[in-house]
């Protein structure tokens, strides 16, 4: 195993199951075909493990730490790993900060802010970018949605309706973190999940969280979500990857911090 010790991803021992399943799956498969077509990424080597086969798709924790190098790899380059590395990735908070440049978000100092207030702004360049891709029907959909989650109904009652006033309540749902920033992340990691596995996450078993939903997850944002945040300007496999690597591991850490 080429996993290297990563502080900032030790937390995914104590992953869901679900949730550590989609994040191999968002690795391995660009997309729902060729999921169902078997067909892998041709960098991805997660499925060729030898534990693999005996503990996909039920028993995932006792394949955090594969997962977690697959990810390690994918961030840093093949070729620089297999010299220079010992075939071994980089540490996530460089692949974090590698997707924040990328994605050319700022007003983040990546050398002094913790690992979750960096996230925190990937996320919500990710937002940004997914709201800028959505047709004005979808756009007004989603203020229609946060309109009916507690805790947003009031950052936009009474507010014109636009994108610049969508984009001014991302920017404060994540400025005021907790259950605020929490819908959005799941906006983002919700529509990964339809791309890779053909349908939403699951929120049947929290019954808490889906008094707060309702419907919302389930119509057609989800899929815009799909749509924008697989065409959010990165090119080839790896990026590809690390760009949903990078969400799931955000909002499973959000999830987890918030006792979701």
């Amino acid at each position: 195993m080429s996993y290297r010790k990563d502080p900032d991803l030790e937390f995914l021992s104590k992953a869901s199951n679900e949730d550590l399943a989609l994040l191999a799956d968002a690795l391995i498969y660009k997309d729902a075909k060729h999921k169902r077509d078997n067909s892998p990424r041709f960098t991805a080597t997660l499925y060729l493990n030898p534990d693999w086969k005996a503990n996909y798709p039920n028993n995932m924790r006792t394949l955090w730490q594969p997962i977690a190098e697959e990810l390690q790899k994918f961030g840093g380059h093949s070729v620089v790993n297999w010299l220079f590395r010992a075939n071994k990735g980089v540490l996530y908070r460089e692949i974090l900060i590698d997707v924040c440049k990328i994605q050319k978000v700022k007003n983040v100092d990546f050398k002094k802010s913790n690992i979750s207030t960096i996230e925190d702004a990937f996320l919500k360049k990710t937002v940004e970018l997914a709201i800028e891709k959505m047709s004005e029907s979808e756009r007004k959909e989603l203020i229609e949605g946060l309109r009916n989650v507690e805790g947003f109904n009031d950052v936009l009652k009474n507010l014109v309706m636009s994108k610049e006033t969508l984009l001014n309540a991302v920017e404060l749902a994540f400025k005021l973190g907790g259950f605020k920033s929490y819908i959005l992340t799941l906006q983002v990691v919700n529509g990964i999940s339809k791309t890779i596995l053909g349908r939403g996450l699951s929120f049947g078993a929290n019954a808490a969280l889906m008094k707060y939903l309702g419907s919302f997850m389930s119509g057609p944002l989800g899929w815009a979500f799909a749509v924008a945040t697989t065409a959010l300007g990165f090119m080839g496999p790896n990026k590809d990857a690390t760009l949903k690597g990078v969400a799931i591991v955000a909002y499973m850490r959000k999830k987890m911090s918030l006792d979701y």
